[in-house]
């Protein structure tokens, strides 16, 4: 058990009811020979040029989930300007893949075999109705069994980097293998794929880690396009290609800005402070991307208050199509 939670049970301090404490249900023999034979080891690698070898690295590995015969669903950072992806199936069997889409609104990513997986597919089920608290079980790349979790919240999750899930799946314990990981609900369909190791499953409310689970929800309206054309139906959502954090006494502080990205162009900095949005007061990261997104998608023209050595001016910017900053995997 990890170090930390177990001092906080013995401090009292989580009074969240344990059910993964306790002996679990056993999933149906069938049910776990399928779920352990879908997971395969996914491992690509980028160049020297691609804009995320700095922050995510060249190499990359993680999990993946088949979900067709010849499509395997995986969370779509390990994807980002790939140019070999590598699926290992629970007999070591190294099969090439192509990068099929990448989904910046979920957070999702798929990868198509360029040979057949000859696996069994996992069926899609309902990551909306989960109960929470609720059971589930979870499987990485080279686990030998499944790990029972519970569904402990579904509150909103804003990343830095202009990413925001409304109900994303959190639960207890935290494992360390989650990169693309399946979660699976007691009937073994995949409900959630493996994003983050999170400090905070509830929020602001206790400082307790788990992980965060991209629900698959998410993908199912989407996915026929995907799987078509490589991209999400409609206009692409506006992207700044600002990283940012909240700051105690209000505003955003920017962290970082990517390059040649819309607020590059506009001269926002590293260091700066976003104050405002359209004139009104930035609060929270979530409240951010809402905003933004509801000024329209990608082209959108936008104004923020930007302060820098104590000196605050407006700042025009349109917003662009997160897509164009990536340099496009061969397959898409």
């Amino acid at each position: 058990m990890n170090h930390r939670l177990l001092m906080l049970l013995c401090a009292g301090l989580l009074a969240w009811p344990l059910a993964w404490a306790q002996p679990e249900q056993a999933l149906a023999a069938p049910t776990v020979q399928r779920i352990m034979q879908s997971v395969v080891g996914v491992q690509t690698r980028s160049d020297d040029q691609a804009n995320t070898a700095r922050t995510l690295g060249r190499q990359r590995q993680g999990s993946g989930v088949v979900i067709a015969p010849d499509t395997v669903l995986t969370i779509g950072y390990l994807l980002l300007e790939a140019e070999t992806v590598d699926l290992i199936d629970h007999q070591g069997r190294r099969v090439p893949g192509q990068v099929r889409a990448v989904d910046n609104v979920s957070g999702l990513g798929l990868i198509r075999a360029l040979v057949p997986l000859r696996l069994e597919a996992v069926p899609l089920g309902d990551s909306d109705t989960l109960p929470t608290p609720g059971k589930l079980w979870t499987l990485g790349q080279r686990e030998s069994e499944l790990t029972v979790l519970e569904l402990v919240s579904r509150q909103p999750f804003a990343a830095g980097w202009e990413y925001l899930l409304e109900a994303p799946l959190m639960t207890l314990p935290a494992v360390n293998n989650w990169s693309g990981a399946g979660l699976f609900d007691q009937r073994g369909q995949l409900v959630g794929i493996g994003s983050l190791l999170v400090p905070d499953v509830f929020g602001d409310q206790r400082p307790l880690p788990g992980n965060l689970y991209v629900p698959v929800n998410l993908l199912k309206d989407p996915l026929p396009e995907l799987l078509r054309t490589g991209q999400r139906p409609g206009p692409a959502p506006s992207w700044l290609g600002i990283s940012s954090r909240a700051l105690p006494g209000g505003g955003l502080g920017v962290l970082r800005v990517a390059p040649d990205s819309p607020a590059a162009q506009s001269g926002i900095m590293a260091g700066d402070t976003l104050l405002a949005l359209q004139g009104q007061d930035l609060v929270s990261l979530a409240d951010f991307y809402r905003r933004l997104s509801a000024l329209g998608p990608a082209g959108s023209p936008l104004t923020l208050s930007v302060r820098r050595q104590g000196q605050v001016r407006q700042v025009e910017v349109i917003s662009g199509d997160r897509n164009r900053s990536f340099r496009r995997p061969s397959g898409i």
